[in-house]
């Protein structure tokens, strides 16, 4: 059987190598893409990244990668954002100048800073409670409620439309969105590549309709 094929968006604030490997060890060839291009073959395109939000629009768009994410987001095809990608996929963020983002998804991009927040900057391990209706397979549910994943942010998802929202989490009191799904767009604001068994077990569950 042959095995599906997954493109990385390359952006140079990426952690390419990591995700490269967890999508691997699910099951998938990978391919790095550095420029604008056909992707018409391929089964999954990721968007990862870490650092400032204008920083990746700007090369996004310098490299055209920018079409290359909105053509493949227009053919309804299997999407994943992780961290920065998720954040990217919104509307705006005023991380250091107010920055248009892809727009998929409504709402914006806000700060820690002005909530009653336990970290400014969340550096570490937190808990992700997922919706009921997150996972085909309950006891996939089961397993993963609860449980801890990878965490470096200073910005969050201010998410208000309940419908895309696929789990939350807690800095202090604050309740933010950690994942968000669309049709076949899912993003987390964690890393599942860096968050061992269960990282990797989310990453088989929310891909495997792909090896059906």
């Amino acid at each position: 059987m042959k095995k599906p094929l997954a493109g990385i968006i390359n952006i140079s604030i990426n952690n390419i190598l990591s995700i490269k490997r967890a999508l691997e060890f699910v099951g998938f060839n990978t391919i790095i893409i550095n420029e604008d291009q056909n992707t018409n073959k391929l089964d999954l395109l990721v968007l990862p990244g870490v650092g400032a939000f204008n920083e990746a629009m700007k090369t996004l768009n310098d490299t055209n990668l920018i079409k290359t994410i909105d053509k493949y987001l227009n053919n309804n095809k299997n999407f994943l954002g992780i961290c920065l990608g998720m954040q990217l996929l919104f509307k705006e963020s005023n991380e250091f100048t107010k920055t248009n983002g892809i727009g998929f998804f409504e709402d914006k991009i806000e700060s820690f800073e002005n909530y009653p927040v336990y970290k400014k900057t969340f550096i570490g391990w937190n808990k992700v409670k997922f919706k009921a209706n997150f996972f085909d397979d309950k006891d996939q549910l089961n397993l993963l409620q609860n449980k801890k994943f990878y965490f470096v942010h200073s910005f969050f998802a201010n998410c208000k439309n309940e419908k895309i929202i696929g789990g939350n989490s807690f800095n202090g009191k604050l309740n933010f969105t950690s994942i968000v799904k669309k049709n076949k767009v899912t993003a987390f604001q964690f890393h599942p590549e860096k968050s061992g068994k269960n990282g990797l077990s989310l990453l088989n569950s929310v891909t495997k309709n792909i090896f059906l």
